[in-house]
């Protein structure tokens, strides 16, 4: 993983499971954890997974990345703008999530 940036397993870890991983990292650049996709092999090729599972597990690993309370660019709500904030409660629209394949 340290590489390239990602890393690939196909059929190693699980006979019929392919997956890509990327890293999500500290403040300071460490590896906390990795956050990846599996497909099955006889459904997805591995080109398949690079190129069009990857990009998106790239950009989503970098945007959790950038909001985590561990990078040092995060804010909080609270010390943005706390005149912005309310006590609502959380609706179906603002707490689901939203998967593209």
């Amino acid at each position: 993983m340290r590489a390239r940036g990602w890393a690939l397993t196909d059929e190693q870890l699980a006979p019929g499971i392919r997956s890509v991983a990327a890293p999500l990292r500290d403040g300071s650049g460490q590896v906390i954890a990795a956050l990846n996709v599996n497909a099955h092999a006889a459904e997805t090729s591995v080109e398949r997974l690079v190129e069009g599972h990857l990009p998106l597990l790239l950009q989503t690993a970098g945007d959790i990345t950038r909001i985590s309370p561990a990078s040092p660019r995060y804010r909080t709500p609270e010390r943005l703008a706390p005149e912005r904030l309310t006590a609502e409660k959380p609706t179906p629209e603002r707490t689901s999530v939203r998967c593209a394949s």
